[in-house]
């Protein structure tokens, strides 16, 4: 209905999630990385992230673990774990194209779904320190359309040293 056409005329265009299998496509975030050739290294990936997230009001720490099959793809699986909600595993995706390179990632649970999506990064060289923030939303699995902010992160990654592999 009305009600629908106008939630997703709100929602970003990467933020629609037809349906909990792709939602890890549709978690991609405007995370900026402001380098010329970027490939998902420049992003700690594959990595560990440290986040700082916020929830309801309720601040917690979290840990996201990014694997990538095969090696220096642009996609792959994410863990993330907290002493504060059940560990979640998912997909993360980064595309490159236009002046705004997306990522993001989706956790699949019992009964709903949680996309990460970054409105900011700034990007290191290799020996430093990738940092962004974001925005977390998420929606019920039997209501997939009706995704809803639930709070925010801040995260962190330490870069190898060396860019060569």
């Amino acid at each position: 209905g009305n009600r629908t056409l106008r939630a997703r005329q709100r929602a970003p265009r990467h933020m629609l999630v037809p349906s909990p299998a792709r939602a890890a496509a549709a978690a991609a975030a405007a995370f900026v990385v402001n380098s010329a050739g970027a490939d998902s290294s420049l992003l700690g990936i594959p990595g560990t992230w440290e986040l700082k997230e916020t929830r309801a009001g309720n601040l917690c720490m979290a840990r996201a673990v990014f694997t990538q099959d095969p090696p220096g793809a642009d996609e792959g699986r994410v863990t993330v774990s907290s002493p504060c909600f059940d560990t979640g595993s998912g997909a993360w995706r980064a595309i490159y194209t236009g002046d705004a390179p997306t990522f993001g990632w989706a956790l699949d649970y019992e009964r709903s779904t949680v996309l990460y999506s970054a409105s900011r990064v700034e990007a290191a060289r290799p020996g430093g320190t990738v940092k962004a923030r974001g925005i977390i939303r998420a929606a019920k699995r039997s209501e997939p359309n009706k995704l809803a902010p639930v709070g925010t992160f801040e995260a962190q990654a330490k870069l190898p040293a060396s860019a060569s592999r």
